[in-house]
């Protein structure tokens, strides 16, 4: 049966176990379901996509016929139904309209993913840089204090030894570009 088939296929195919490999090889066993399956056989649009465990029947509702479909080959279009209404994966909503929920779908989650990623990396890093900017700010301004602070004591301290030295040797506090008399 299908085993004998599959293996019918896949030596003629004879190809190395890589990743083209197995989507050949899915495609094979899809293949072969399909032709397993008899979708002419089926008189209702839930007997034909419901009892199809392979999903390769669609259901025509302008012509009431179960169809064999490739959902690889032809996502868009049933070939031998008369219109572009059809059902394949559910008997509810027309796969076209499917095809388009999906796609929307899938452009709403990438611009939700895009819009947190942007709002983390941008808006919550700038919060987070200008706090850092701020503290980094603060950290140098104290050194720069420190640093002031350390040199007007040094400066104290020189005009004390410098004052000290005056007194002991009786020179005048005043300026030293005084003119000599």
């Amino acid at each position: 049966g299908e085993f004998q088939t599959f293996q019918h296929y896949f030596k003629r195919i004879n190809l190395s176990m890589n990743y083209r490999t197995l989507v050949i090889l899915v495609s094979t066993i899809g293949f072969i379901k399909a032709n397993d399956f008899d979708c002419g056989s089926q008189t209702s649009c839930k007997l034909c996509i419901n009892g199809t465990l392979s999903g390769n029947c669609a259901w025509c509702d302008a012509d009431s016929t179960c169809l064999p479909y490739d959902p690889i080959t032809n996502i868009k279009t049933l070939p031998g139904c008369s219109t572009d209404k059809f059902y394949a994966s559910n008997c509810i909503v027309q796969h076209n309209i499917v095809i388009i929920a999906v796609g929307v779908a899938v452009g709403i989650v990438l611009l939700a993913v895009a819009a947190v990623t942007l709002w983390c990396c941008c808006c919550r890093g700038k919060r987070a840089r200008k706090r850092k900017m701020a503290a980094a700010d603060a950290e140098y301004q104290a050194r720069m204090n420190e640093i002031h602070d350390k040199h007007d004591r040094l400066k104290e301290e020189r005009q004390a030894k410098h004052d000290a030295i005056r007194q002991k040797y009786c020179l005048k506090k005043s300026s030293p570009y005084e003119r000599m008399d």
